[in-house]
């Protein structure tokens, strides 16, 4: 399924140069590490403490490349733990299932603090708000939501040119609340780069069925740094302990 890409009327100076003004692609192989490099600098309007500031008061302006480099800006902090995260991500999904909506704001909000771009924390707390019949908040927190998925739209079409995905669940959620598809199929691969993917089956109503892919070469390489293995290590020892 290919979609148009929005322009963005925005300069982005580069360490080598000048992306073109009215950027209106992204290129992982090329863009990546050049847009991480422009969050961590606190002059630039693509600091990634400028971006959140602007993302968490739900600013409008704020383009779709933006919101990409706010993402983009996360994986390089500390609390960035891809894998590490999807038992949290259970966890609040899971309270909410047992309509325990309280709890799961509260578990939410406090993984919120340090994982403020966390796709399935930020729906599963606008649901829990939406149960409570809070409207406000539930509205604020879906608005974040719709924004990294546009921001995940705009960054590729899953065909040529894969989406950004954060982290290895977030493809499912694009999928099944975005494209209000099914997820079928689901495997992985690299791009012609090297670059690891998810492939998914998206499957939608009328009958259709793509294969959209996914790039998470960020997330694995996170994975493999002596701190995360250390934390799924120690993961696999408490389940088999438990067994």
């Amino acid at each position: 399924m290919i979609r148009a890409f929005k322009t963005i009327g925005l300069f982005l100076l580069l360490i080598s140069g000048q992306i073109a003004i009215g950027q209106t692609s992204f290129n992982y192989k090329d863009d990546f590490k050049k847009v991480l490099a422009k969050t961590k600098d606190q002059n630039d309007n693509l600091s990634f403490d400028k971006l959140l500031k602007r993302f968490t008061s739900n600013d409008t302006t704020m383009t779709n490349f933006e919101v990409l480099a706010l993402l983009i800006g996360f994986t390089d902090k500390p609390e960035f733990k891809p894998y590490a995260d999807l038992d949290k991500e259970r966890e609040i999904y899971k309270l909410n299932g047992e309509g325990k909506f309280q709890e799961a704001i509260d578990s939410a909000s406090k993984f919120l603090e340090k994982h403020p771009v966390n796709q399935q924390a930020i729906i599963e707390i606008s649901y829990s708000y939406h149960k409570l019949e809070n409207k406000d908040s539930s509205d604020l927190y879906m608005y974040q939501f719709r924004r990294i998925m546009k921001a995940m739209d705009f960054s590729g079409d899953g065909k040529k040119i894969p989406i950004f995905a954060l982290g290895p669940a977030d493809g499912q959620n694009y999928i099944r609340k975005y494209l209000s598809a099914k997820t079928g199929s689901m495997g992985s691969g690299s791009d012609k780069n090297g670059n690891f993917l998810d492939i998914l089956e998206a499957k939608y109503k009328d009958g259709f069925s793509e294969s959209l892919n996914f790039i998470i070469q960020h997330a694995t390489d996170k994975m493999f740094t002596e701190d995360e293995m250390k934390i799924l290590d120690d993961k696999g020892k408490k389940k088999k302990k438990n067994k």
